[in-house]
């Protein structure tokens, strides 16, 4: 495990310099604002794999709207806007454009009964609000965001949980046993991510791209670093960095074109965490209910299809245990649809 992790981190960081040497010598002049108004809706659930399956990371649900993106360099650099293209690392060659999204996160242990063992996931739920800028160029994206919300009751983890197992008539009680969930703190976080781009392949008919992303998260609700490593193939690949994500170190903006494009891709990453306030508990808990495992490989894989603003995309997330004594590693699936106008 040790060797892959070392591979990885060399592989990672020779691409990282050699995406980092074409994004500094890139220039913007071709590069076109997407002038149009995007709502993404996403839902992540491990029922997207398994109907059964019902355990740690269950569900989440998030809509966003992303803006029209500027270009501050040229046609838009009267705007009162402006200074939203320089909240960025390399605030040159850029396109930009800012979003606001509301996103809830539902965790419970995999066995419902009341005599829940120790060893299980705790029952936790986030609900909060996440603000920030999209910087795109032509071989690189970068994402700046801060979330501020609430985990506890006041996420309604427990009510969303319990009304969707009524609903769908699932073999577990309707009202399950949230009373020893996380407690109510307030939550805050700041993230950063960077997602370079290498054109392997590029043709009229079918394209092939190497994306190296690097991400990190700093806050009372979660503190990691997150290293990834994505290939996609299909068609017209330019038409969008990638798939939006909730509960990742990597997100993005969506489609950026209107031109009709498909592709599949998969990825590994890895992830160093030292706070996860939805598996340890509240800040001021000691001991914490589990001991985190710092170090978290996932894969994931995936489809997506889209066309005059519209886009639809279904992916797969398999990570590793999260912490120390976790029974089993989980799979699940994700769903995202969006709209521009």
């Amino acid at each position: 495990m040790k060797k892959q992790i070392i591979l990885f981190f060399a592989v990672f960081l020779s691409l990282f310099s050699f995406s980092y040497a074409e994004i500094s010598a890139e220039s913007n002049e071709y590069l076109k604002p997407y002038k149009k108004h995007k709502i993404v809706l996403l839902s992540d659930n491990d029922a997207y794999i398994d109907i059964y399956s019902d355990r740690y990371y269950s569900s989440a649900h998030r809509i966003e709207y992303i803006s029209p993106e500027w270009n501050f360099h040229g046609e838009d650099n009267e705007s009162k806007a402006s200074w939203l293209g320089k909240i960025s690392v390399y605030p040159k060659n850029n396109v930009t454009s800012y979003f606001v999204n509301i996103s809830q996160e539902i965790y419970t242990p995999d066995d419902k009964s009341e005599n829940v063992s120790s060893l299980d996931h705790p029952y936790a739920g986030g609900l909060y609000l996440s603000i920030g800028v999209n910087q795109r160029r032509d071989t690189s994206f970068e994402r700046i965001w801060l979330d501020i919300g609430v985990a506890g009751k006041y996420s309604f983890a427990e009510n969303v949980q319990n009304a969707i197992h009524s609903s769908v008539n699932t073999a577990y009680n309707s009202v399950l046993p949230w009373s020893n969930q996380v407690g109510d703190e307030f939550i805050m976080n700041l993230h950063y991510s960077w997602t370079g781009k290498l054109r392997i392949v590029n043709t009229n008919i079918i394209s092939a791209h190497l994306l190296p992303s690097a991400a990190i998260s700093l806050g009372n609700a979660s503190t990691f670093l997150d290293l990834n490593m994505r290939l996609k193939i299909g068609h017209n690949l330019d038409a969008s960095f990638g798939i939006p994500k909730m509960n990742f170190g990597q997100d993005f903006n969506g489609v950026i074109s209107d031109d009709f494009s498909i592709y599949v891709y998969g990825g590994i990453g890895y992830r160093f965490t030292v706070r996860n306030i939805y598996i340890q508990g509240n800040t001021w808990e000691r001991p914490f209910r589990q001991d985190l495992d710092p170090f978290v490989n996932y894969f994931e894989g995936g489809l997506a299809l889209a066309y005059k603003g519209f886009e639809l995309a279904y992916s797969i997330t398999y990570k590793s245990k999260e912490y120390f004594g976790q029974p089993l590693n989980h799979t699940f699936g994700s769903i995202m649809l969006s709209f521009a106008i």
